[in-house]
């Protein structure tokens, strides 16, 4: 027996000084082989998509990827393996791009002609909160990417943190794709100002003063697009401020009435194949306090001139009021008196009339919308799709996003909106609705038959002279091409107040990435770590999972345990059984 033992102890530590040799040799000889790698994220974030793969593969130049980041050893904790994960994906497209993606890294923290370089770049060190042992303090530390390409301006991201590894794909492909192409799309932009009010207007005259110009509503469209290197021209859809005839694509917002002419040249240009992305807003509300708490809701319709147009291709925006019970909560300004000194606050308020859309009512076929995580839909309504005018035409529409099935409508009055209005108690629900639609095809004339309409006479007369005044439109002959049209049911959540709420602002780059031709950088942004929202839990669901884990799960672990043991004891039984009958063999 003592023989066995030590035979067994010999052989157990040759092998354990055999499988460590063999370790130590397999790590020297691999260690610089790439590793696998499984992406186990549900959204695939680690894995490159393949839009991403055929932008580096077609880089014809190489592009100057820089990385300017504090050495690991003056990290704070949660950031010290952030130079590993960056350089592990940045080499993975240097291998994509075969060597025309050129990465490298510098350590700027005590250069300080680096760091002059930098800050002349926009670039600065940010602090970060440090935990070390049982230590909390504040470090400053640089981490920051340059992207280059030929004598084009860098592209900078001043600030790489843990949390844009996520999005790191976008934040250099898309970058290096905008940089790399010969032309950067034109969109042209119609957003209509915001006129004075007349009451407003008239105590400024009486004054003996002029009243104040008309305000921008729609400013932060054409600096939204210009971050995605789009080339903007606003428009005022008059004879001197016509669409471009070179233009890729066209935004219009109807939030105000729209002459003939205006409407024409819509058409014409959907007849021309360019593509437009349409807001219509079919009412707006005015919010005013109460006396007694509360607010008052005021509604004010608006005609946008362009119904008639939608209504030949089969299409019709709501005017009702739509009320729906996935509301957001806004806050809005409040004058209060506190012992004599007025105060202004916020007040958080919710009202069906300010609805939230989240990923759940997107349609998740299509790119433009599939990885939209929530919008603010305010004051919005549903578009109305008529097939069969639509088929008369040969035109087809998908829809893109729709309302929660709690939705009632009110028929629409000007003035009050009262309270009964305002509640869905006593209401019939009318089921999910279309909030937008993607309609393609070749559009009709909707002026065929009669006389192109004149442009209206010029307010300002000396404008047709201004040789700064946008491309002028024409009557020329249009040769009818395919086209796309983006409509949705709402022009108020892209203005300037409201475009960053939500991911309005996303909605509105992915449209024009889809139809303006970039469907390489859709396909890259549709891989963003998306808003995860929880849904509401009805009170027997939450019954039923109450069950399950109080219940189910002890009675299922009792069970099983009460079987393992009978089986143990069946097969102890059968042991006993066997040792006597081979002891009855022997004797």
């Amino acid at each position: 027996m003592t023989s066995k033992r030590r035979n067994f102890r010999i052989t157990f530590a040759v092998s354990v000084v055999l499988l460590t040799a063999i370790a130590f040799f397999l790590i020297s000889v691999l260690d610089n082989f790439p590793g696998a790698r499984i992406d186990m994220t549900s959204n695939k974030l680690f894995t490159m998509s393949p839009a991403a793969a055929r932008i580096l593969k077609d880089l014809q130049v190489p592009v100057q990827v820089k990385l300017y980041i504090t050495p690991e050893d003056k990290m704070s904790t949660q950031m010290r393996n952030l130079e590993r994960d960056i350089t592990e994906q940045m080499r993975n497209f240097e291998q994509v791009a075969d060597g025309m993606l050129e990465f490298q890294v510098f350590n700027p923290q005590n250069d300080e002609d680096m760091q002059k370089t930098l800050t002349a770049k926009g670039i600065r060190p940010f602090q970060v909160q440090s935990i070390e042992k049982d230590e909390m303090g504040i470090k400053l530390i640089w981490s920051a990417i340059t992207i280059a390409y030929k004598d084009k301006p860098e592209e900078i991201l001043p600030q790489v943190l843990p949390q844009n590894l996520f999005t790191l794909e976008q934040d250099i492909i898309g970058p290096v794709y905008r940089l790399t192409r010969e032309k950067a799309p034109k969109i042209a932009v119609f957003g209509p100002k915001k006129p004075v009010d007349q009451q407003l207007a008239m105590m400024y005259l009486q004054q003996g003063m002029q009243p104040p110009e008309p305000t921008e509503q729609y400013s932060q469209i054409s600096q939204l697009l210009g971050q995605g290197h789009y080339e903007t021209v606003p428009i005022e859809l008059t004879e001197a401020s016509g669409v471009p005839e070179d233009a890729d694509a066209l935004i219009v917002m109807a939030i105000s009435p729209l002459n003939e002419r205006q409407v024409y040249e819509i058409n014409r240009t959907l007849r021309r194949g360019v593509p437009v992305i349409m807001g219509m807003q079919a009412h707006e509300y005015g919010y005013t306090p109460a006396q007694r708490g509360g607010w008052t809701i005021t509604g004010q319709g608006l005609d946008t001139g362009l119904e008639p147009m939608l209504a030949e291709f089969g299409l019709t925006v709501s005017e009702d009021h739509f009320m729906d019970t996935a509301s957001e909560v806004i806050n809005l300004p409040r004058e209060v008196n506190l012992g004599g000194l007025r105060m202004q606050t916020q007040e958080p308020v919710r009202l069906p009339i300010q609805i939230r859309v989240t990923e759940a009512q997107m349609n998740q076929d299509s790119p433009l919308v599939n990885r939209i995580g929530a919008i603010f839909f305010l004051w919005g309504t549903p578009i109305i799709v008529d097939d069969d005018q639509l088929a008369t035409h040969g035109l087809e529409a998908t829809g893109l996003m729709e309302s929660s099935d709690n939705v009632w409508t009110e028929p629409w009055t000007d003035g009050p909106v009262t309270g009964a209005m305002l509640s869905p108690e006593g209401k019939t629900m009318t089921g999910a609705q279309t909030l937008a639609v993607l309609v393609e095809g070749t559009f009709p004339d909707t002026f065929e038959g009669v006389e192109a309409p004149a442009w209206p006479q010029a307010a300002d007369p000396a404008a047709e002279d201004d040789p700064l005044s946008q491309v002028q439109a024409t009557d020329a002959p249009v040769d009818p091409q395919p086209g796309q049209l983006f409509l949705i049911g709402n022009a108020k959540m892209f203005d300037d107040n409201i475009l960053a709420a939500g991911q309005n602002a996303l909605l509105l780059l992915n449209a024009v990435d889809f139809l303006a031709g970039s469907r390489e950088l859709l396909d890259i942004r549709s891989k963003t770590l998306t808003q995860r929202v929880i849904k509401p839990v009805e009170a027997k669901q939450k019954m039923v999972w109450r069950f399950v884990a109080v219940l189910l799960v002890p009675i299922l672990i009792a069970v099983f345990g009460i079987a393992r043991t009978a089986m143990r004891r069946k097969e102890a039984a059968r042991y006993r059984e066997t040792i006597t009958h081979s002891t009855r063999t022997v004797g």
